[in-house]
């Protein structure tokens, strides 16, 4: 069947959609069953089976972007990357035209991998499928996102507070912000895994600069964590400091964890201007 046969028949389906078809919830039943099987195989590594529930004239709208069949097959997780995917689908509509099918559902997933840690997802998904030699086959899948990874609700305001916290001269109330188990590094310096450790990297800064204040200069999102864009303003009057006041921006690469604090935040400053402005070029 050619595309513009394809969208016809897509067109006939979105202008009857509110009408009962009277379809067995049998058939429906398998519509359902065969978008939940297609993202099953999308997960599992399988790029033959993931192509056989695809039909040859795929077409995936996402992001403002049209991909076929082969593209979305490329962009499969692989294996040994920690990835893993648990999928949750609230059907709020399937209507079916001889051949043709046409499903509305929200999907809501919790998605793994090692290196962006946890992350929820939801989607607003539209999805037409035909039949093929017995089997419902998906044809063109148009997905959109609808919600934010863990936490996100109130980011800007988990920023804020973060800030305060750095403000506060109390080094654990900055690591009550990491998940229990949660690392920050800084520059290319070891990670400081754990609460325990992080309040001692943390102190380290308090100690140093007794005055110190940080500033929150921005918060953006970057693919699936943010980026915490920071000023920080002090004296540094600590034990065997120089006394003179510095300036510092950075930002931070956060990872969140399913439980909405930071899992993972990679540091980043200027360190040779941070030991110029100490006096201590060459350092």
């Amino acid at each position: 069947m050619n595309r513009r046969v394809f969208f016809a028949a897509a067109c006939a389906l979105a202008a009857t959609a509110c009408v009962p078809n009277g379809k067995s919830s049998d058939d429906a039943a398998a519509v359902q069953q065969a978008i939940k099987d297609n993202y099953a195989a999308y997960s599992g590594f399988d790029e033959q089976k993931y192509r056989a529930k695809l039909a040859d004239d795929y077409l995936l709208l996402e992001n403002g972007e049209l991909i076929d069949r082969e593209a979305d097959v490329a962009s499969m997780a692989k294996p040994g990357t920690g990835y893993r995917r648990a999928d949750e689908f609230d059907f709020r509509s399937v209507k079916i035209d001889g051949d043709f099918a046409h499903a509305v559902y929200f999907l809501k997933s919790e998605i793994h991998d090692d290196i962006n840690g946890t992350r929820q997802r939801e989607w607003l998904e539209s999805a037409i499928l035909r039949r093929s030699e017995g089997a419902w086959r998906v044809a063109l899948l148009h997905s959109t996102r609808i919600s934010t990874p863990a936490g996100a609700q109130g980011m800007k305001s988990f920023a804020t507070r973060y800030t305060a916290a750095w403000c506060s001269r109390d080094p654990a109330s900055v690591a009550a912000f990491f998940a229990e188990n949660g690392s920050l590094t800084i520059n290319d310096s070891a990670p400081s895994v754990g609460r325990a450790a992080i309040t001692e990297a943390a102190r380290g800064f308090m100690r140093d600069f007794p005055d110190l204040i940080v500033e929150t200069d921005g918060l953006d999102r970057k693919g699936g964590g943010y980026t915490y864009r920071w000023t920080l303003i002090g004296a540094n009057t600590g034990p065997g400091g120089t006394g003179i006041k510095v300036r510092i921006s950075g930002y931070e690469e956060w990872t969140i964890g399913a439980d909405g604090l930071i899992a993972a935040s990679q540091g980043h400053f200027d360190a040779a201007d941070y030991n110029r402005q100490l006096g201590k070029a060459g350092s």
